[in-house]
């Protein structure tokens, strides 16, 4: 069976569609005005067009990141351990998918990163998390669980969209 793939990005609203291509010759050239006019209107809000709830899929659906945390973290040009949590939350968050990481989770991606890890990171970690809670870069969640801030994330994401 014939498969199309496409990811269509307007304003503040982004859609991907994998399906049946019939769906290009005969609803694309609708979508894409209802999608215009929607991001002339709303253009700072995520938005629903023809009945499509884009706000439920994972973020990791939405951007198609994926990226290693050693990618993300050259990328960001980390140097520090608290830069090094940052990059390994972006990768939970932005690729994986999760809200929240354990301490233990944050731990393993950061040790995934072989290029930047090393066991002085590691045995800083709390310092780190402490530290980027009170800079208000990380927000904590629940005993050993952490997430990226709004403004922390959107960032990030920024930065992660322009890895080639």
């Amino acid at each position: 069976m014939i498969s199309a793939k496409i990811r269509i990005k307007v304003g503040s609203m982004e859609l991907e569609y994998e399906g049946d291509p019939a769906f290009l010759t005969g609803g694309i050239e609708a979508l894409l005005t209802t999608m215009g006019d929607l991001a002339g209107r709303i253009p700072n809000e995520p938005a629903q067009a023809a009945g499509i709830a884009i706000a439920n899929s994972p973020p990791s659906e939405l951007a198609g990141f994926h990226f290693s945390t050693n990618t993300i973290a050259a990328h960001l040009d980390a140097k520090t351990g608290p830069e090094l949590v940052i990059c390994a939350m972006a990768q939970l968050e932005l690729v994986q998918g999760k809200s929240s990481s354990s301490r233990s989770e944050i731990l393993a991606e950061m040790k995934s990163a072989t290029t930047y890890f090393n066991t002085n990171i590691a045995s800083n970690l709390s310092k780190s998390l402490s530290n980027l809670t009170k800079a208000k870069r990380i927000n904590q969640v629940g005993a050993g669980s952490y997430s990226l801030s709004a403004s922390e994330k959107k960032k990030v994401e920024v930065k992660v969209a322009e890895i080639d």
